[in-house]
């Protein structure tokens, strides 16, 4: 994991949050970060599996 606790989330667009909802990523706690960003890490890692399977499916609900 990186040294920034916060660079996985950045890497997913947490700058693009409205004010509010980056404030509380912002002020949770050294646990909170660490379980957001691995789950963050293991959701961009297989990311182009899944956005190629809702590519290939029309009938996707997403």
């Amino acid at each position: 994991m990186s040294k920034d606790p916060l660079a996985p989330l950045n890497a997913a667009g947490l700058q693009r949050l409205p004010e509010p909802m980056k404030a509380v990523f912002e002020n949770l706690s050294p646990e909170e970060l660490r379980v957001a960003s691995a789950i963050q890490e293991r959701l961009n890692a297989v990311a182009p599996d899944v956005e190629g399977q809702q590519n290939d499916n029309n009938n996707c609900l997403c």
